[in-house]
């Protein structure tokens, strides 16, 4: 890891140096996630930041926090990273503000107050992956994958989406896999809410599992559908072939320069061929994924464009349905990581011509 370290170390400085900043602050727990290639800051799960603060110097880094997290995040989670440990005590100063004075008189980091936020501009520095990331990537899609799998494979009519968000967790945990995000809809509730999060409701005769990933740092958000019965209703078949029509045209147009607004014009334009003209304005359309959970946002950025080696989650919804997968981009080899073979799937075809395998919603016989 020292060597990929010390690559990524090269382009925080070469910024910083471009930039005329003193030091860099990372403070986000998905940014130091990234420089330590798989390093865990965090104790409080929801929060953005993490427990530890890098300062990256032009000749030096310090990794600054309070006693109770410090010695364990040094000892266990640095990934390479050479860095002077800087302990504070609970009632000295807060681990932001010894972090500014560290970074000299023009700072950058990825909160706000802390000198110039840059956090869009640090975020591009993640790219490109290195192969040992993008192999993290394959081992994070089949492992959901198989979660999902052997939850589907579990689930009965009558429990609540409760104990479909247990067996979730439970699996997951055990792979060492953390839920930043644990939905499930079932029945009508897929088709009133984009986000159906567990309310206590039964299962009747459809399911839809949403699990947002973290694994040593990098994310996977995917989704899939379990129908009880032996055919999908109309409704239900009309809206998966909308979205998986979707989802296809978005892989063939994963090509190193296309603009994530090229992309979202073809989404809005199949799902009104479709018959859902407006449905794209009810969920972000998607975006990279890496150490952050997503960017939903470039699609809204004219000139942001694909790149060599990238991932990516597109959230493909209407009323009814939803996929999403983990897609991976190295070089012109385009994939689902997410897909191993498990789950049903299906070829979809592009406006190119090309076809792409998407998975399906899962029947299960009553």
């Amino acid at each position: 890891m020292k060597d990929i370290t010390g690559q990524k170390l090269e382009r925080v400085r070469g910024y910083m140096e471009a930039n005329g900043y003193t030091g860099m602050i990372l403070m986000r727990k998905d940014n130091f996630a990234w420089l330590t290639t798989g390093g865990n800051s965090c104790v409080i799960g929801p929060a953005s930041e993490g427990m530890g603060a890098l300062v990256i110097l032009p000749d030096k880094a310090y990794m600054v926090a309070q006693m109770m997290d410090g010695q364990r995040i040094m000892d266990e989670d640095m990934g390479g990273l050479e860095a002077e440990y800087v302990p504070l005590r609970w009632y000295e100063e807060p681990v932001a503000a010894r972090a500014l004075s560290l970074a000299g008189k023009r700072p950058v980091s990825d909160v706000s107050g802390l000198g110039d936020c840059r956090l869009a501009d640090i975020y591009e520095l993640h790219n490109p992956f290195f192969k040992e990331e993008l192999a993290r990537m394959d081992a994070l899609g089949a492992i959901a994958d198989a979660v999902l799998t052997s939850v589907a494979l579990r689930l009965e009519p009558g429990m609540t989406d409760y104990e479909a968000e247990a067996m979730m967790l439970e699996g997951f945990a055990r792979k060492g896999v953390h839920c930043d995000v644990a939905l499930v809809g079932a029945d009508d509730r897929v088709f009133k809410y984009r986000h159906p999060t567990p309310c206590g409701r039964r299962i009747e005769r459809y399911a839809l599992l949403t699990p947002a990933l973290n694994w040593h740092g990098l994310h996977c958000n995917i989704a899939r559908s379990v129908y009880f019965g032996d055919s999908l209703p109309e409704d239900i078949a009309r809206a998966y072939d909308a979205v998986c029509t979707v989802a296809a045209n978005n892989l063939s147009l994963l090509r190193t320069g296309v603009t994530y607004a090229e992309i979202l014009a073809q989404h809005k334009q199949l799902l009104a061929e479709k018959g859902f003209a407006e449905e794209w304005r009810g969920h972000y359309p998607g975006g990279r994924t890496g150490y952050y959970l997503c960017q939903s946002d470039l699609s809204m950025q004219p000139g942001k464009a694909i790149r060599d080696t990238d991932a990516f989650e597109w959230f493909i919804t209407v009323s009814g349905a939803k996929t999403a997968e983990l897609v991976v981009k190295d070089g012109e080899r385009v994939y689902l990581a997410s897909d191993t073979g498990l789950w049903p799937s299906r070829a979809f075809a592009a406006r190119d011509g090309r076809a792409f395998r998407i998975p399906q919603v899962m029947l299960r016989k009553n």
